[in-house]
Formats: structure tokens, C-alpha cells, sequence
């Protein structure tokens, strides 16, 4: 899709890959609406080349319907909102585990659910994953439960989609230098991805006419930090 005039919806745009995903695809030409919990703003597609903020909890189901209600055309909408939990899984609680499937499956349903109706064919839709479903990390079961749920979610949802002219990417997201590791010792955040640099390879997937990128892994140089 050409990238110029595009009106996109990102999630998650407040920090971290989904506001570095929002500033590359205002770069491009496109309008875009970053939409966080944090924000207060209503729902306005911006003019093309910026960014707009739209308050928002992606697994509030009024509130994500009323805000895609809003929007007169949406080209592509970015799932970018999660958070993460981390520790041993015999020491974890259910209410996290149920918090962050809620964030992340519930939140990425509801999201793509709203977004069909103001979404025509040629519309794109991509879904910020991690790599925590490829590869077996200590620490991290509540997120990689929570980011697998996700992604067998995403890769239904893509099949039922493409028959309408509507494409999905999954992207599974390595260790990227955001708060998500605030509080975490023992990492090398200088050895990860900046939030710039996976947006950029994220950005590309989507501003080509001729292809799609169904699934897309993207890990910083080094590998798993």
C-alpha cells in the first residue's frame, strides 16, 4: 500500500515500538492516530504526515468500538498495546496471567473486530508479536502464553480475512530496548534493538503493493539478548 495519505490506527503508541512504529508511518506520508491508555485525546484522523493521540483501552469493548465508530476510513491498523509480567511461573499469580491475555488476545481481537467496518479491501492489519513464542525463555511463561494466545488468534484471523482483500502480518518482535525491561537485571539493553530500528523494518512490510509479508522475525544482531 502506498504509504502517502494512509490512515492508520496503532495501538500501544505511547512508548516503546508502537510510538517509534507511529512516527515512521507519519514519515511516510501517512496520517495516523496513536491510540493509549494514557492519552486523552478523542477520536480524529490527523492530516497525513502526523501523529494524533486518541484515549483508549484496547480490552474495554465500548470503548475500542466507539473509537473505530469514529473513523470514517481506516488502511491500516497496527496492534502494538501489551505489557509484560516476568518470573518464575510457580511464583506467578493467575490474575497477572489473565491480565496480560486480556491486553494481549482480548485487546487484538476487539481492535481488529472494530476495525473491519471503517476497513476496505487492500486494507492491512499487523500484529506486534514477540519472539517468546519461537524461542523458550526462563522467566517469561505468563508473557509467552499470553503472546502465543495472540498469535494463533492473529493467524486464524489472516485466513479469514484474506478472502475479503485484507491482509494480516505477524510479526514476532526480539528484545527491543523498551521500559518492558525496567526493573530487569542481568541484560544487555545496549545489545537489543532500538525502538527506531524495528519500527523501520516493520514500517517497510507494509509500504509495498506487490507483496505481503505474512510473517515477519525480526531480532537485533546478536541474536536472543
Amino acid at each position: 500500500m502506498s504509504l502517502t495519505g494512509a490512515t492508520c490506527v496503532v495501538t500501544g503508541a505511547s512508548s516503546g515500538v508502537g510510538k517509534a512504529i507511529a512516527a515512521g508511518l507519519a514519515a511516510r506520508g501517512a496520517a495516523v492516530l496513536g491510540v493509549a491508555r494514557r492519552f486523552e485525546g478523542a477520536a480524529a484522523m490527523p492530516a497525513p504526515g502526523t501523529v494524533g493521540e486518541a484515549g483508549c483501552d484496547v480490552t474495554d469493548e465500548s470503548a475500542v468500538a466507539g473509537l473505530f465508530a469514529a473513523l470514517d476510513r481506516v488502511d491500516l491498523l497496527v496492534c502494538a498495546a501489551g505489557g509484560g509480567v516476568f518470573g518464575p511461573a510457580a511464583d506467578a499469580r493467575a490474575a497477572d496471567l489473565r491480565a496480560l491475555l486480556d491486553a494481549h488476545v482480548t485487546g487484538t481481537f476487539l481492535c481488529v473486530r472494530a476495525a473491519l467496518a471503517p476497513m476496505a479491501a487492500g486494507g492491512r492489519v499487523v500484529i506486534i508479536g514477540s519472539t517468546a513464542t519461537r524461542f523458550t525463555f526462563p522467566d517469561s511463561a505468563l508473557y509467552a502464553a499470553a503472546k502465543s494466545g495472540q498469535d494463533a488468534l492473529a493467524r486464524a484471523m489472516a485466513a479469514e480475512l484474506r478472502p475479503r482483500g485484507i491482509l494480516v502480518t505477524r510479526v514476532h518482535l526480539g528484545a527491543v530496548d523498551t521500559p518492558l525491561w525496567d526493573g530487569r537485571a542481568g541484560f544487555d539493553r545496549a545489545a537489543m534493538l532500538t525502538p527506531a530500528a524495528a519500527a523501520r523494518t516493520i514500517v517497510d512490510c507494509v509500504a509495498h503493493t506487490d507483496t505481503v509479508v505474512d510473517e515477519l522475525l525480526v531480532r537485533p544482531p546478536s541474536g536472543n539478548v
